[in-house]
């Protein structure tokens, strides 16, 4: 059986994301593929995923593969050409019998199978153990670093939402994200908490029928349909004064904040609404673990840990919520 579609190609998959569509064949040189990125290609429906790299190169049990395997997408592997000399965006392209065609190219493409899949997870889960030890070196060496960056004074961005005595759930494209959010639409309907959506963990309200009040990060996965109809963005900012995200809402000509913090965009999202004095702080899709972090291509998670360590019992976790429904 032939698979018929468009390419649609960028080396961060990320963008990519963007712009596929159904009829698309996404080209990817993404390494360990992540969840989140797996979940927004199975989102679109895309027809097919072929990587330049190793969906699971052993290191850590990435989950990124086992989920378009799940979904029914196929999944290729080509490490030995460099696909995106031959193949252009938006080409028309065939694969056939494991052989990805345009008009005289031929390329040889090797299926990734749920089979293999489940032999590389297993070795990949023998090999975490060597991952951990320097994981966890790295986070304790970080966290002396970053414990005093707790509390620097912030300027507070000036927002057209109250945070002050209210909850606020805070919405992060991590593991499941859509499943627990899904779960908590009666919490949002009674309670009215403040809604903010970390990067593309903002079009997550858009499948629930809600606009969240706010986008919060280095703007480089949320899509710009939702960044024009928020009310409230604030752009990440790092202690060096670099802002990732600012160019890109200067080009859509968008009004936004900044907020300066050191760590993630997730913990900087719920230091901000710690400090504005929300009544409680609920996280949907967060990153907590080892694999959450190794997917993210981070090294340790030193300041997850001081920011939990702070905001305490005002933090209510809501990953894996969906599965005591």
């Amino acid at each position: 059986m032939s698979i018929v579609g468009v390419a649609k190609i960028d080396y961060k998959t990320k963008n990519l994301i963007q712009r596929i569509t159904p009829n698309d064949i996404a080209i990817i040189d993404h390494e360990d593929l992540d969840y989140a990125c797996a979940y927004s290609l199975a989102s679109k429906r895309v027809k097919a995923v072929i990587n330049m790299s190793n969906f699971i190169s052993g290191r850590y049990p990435n989950r990124g593969p086992k989920l378009l395997l799940d979904a029914k997408i196929p999944i290729y592997e080509n490490t030995d050409h460099n696909i995106f000399k031959y193949i252009k965006e938006n080409d028309e392209i065939i694969i056939k019998k494991n052989v990805l065609v345009k008009n005289e190219v031929k390329i040889q493409l090797k299926p990734f199978t749920k089979s293999q899949c489940d032999i590389y997870q297993r070795l990949s889960q023998k090999n975490i153990q060597n991952q951990m030890s320097s994981f966890i070196d790295n986070t304790l060496e970080y966290m002396k670093k970053e414990k005093n960056q707790l509390f620097l004074p912030r300027k507070t961005p000036k927002l057209n939402v109250k945070i002050c005595n209210r909850p606020v759930l805070i919405v992060i494209r991590g593991h499941h994200y859509m499943d627990d959010l899904v779960k908590l639409k009666n919490f949002i309907s009674k309670s009215h908490p403040v809604l903010i959506g970390v990067d593309g963990g903002a079009d997550g309200f858009a499948e629930i029928n809600c606009i969240p009040d706010i986008v919060f990060g280095d703007m480089d996965s949320v899509s710009d349909d939702t960044l024009r109809k928020v009310k409230n963005i604030v752009v990440h900012g790092y202690w060096d004064g670099i802002c990732p995200g600012e160019e890109r809402l200067k080009q859509l000509d968008l009004e936004y904040e900044k907020y300066f913090c050191f760590g993630t965009s997730e913990d900087a999202a719920i230091l901000m609404t710690y400090f504005m004095g929300a009544s409680f702080i609920v996280t949907v899709g967060s990153h907590n673990n080892i694999i959450d972090f190794l997917e993210k291509n981070r090294k340790g998670m030193s300041s997850t840990i001081l920011t939990r360590m702070l905001v305490g019992s005002k933090l209510i976790d809501a990953k894996g919520f969906f599965r005591l429904c």
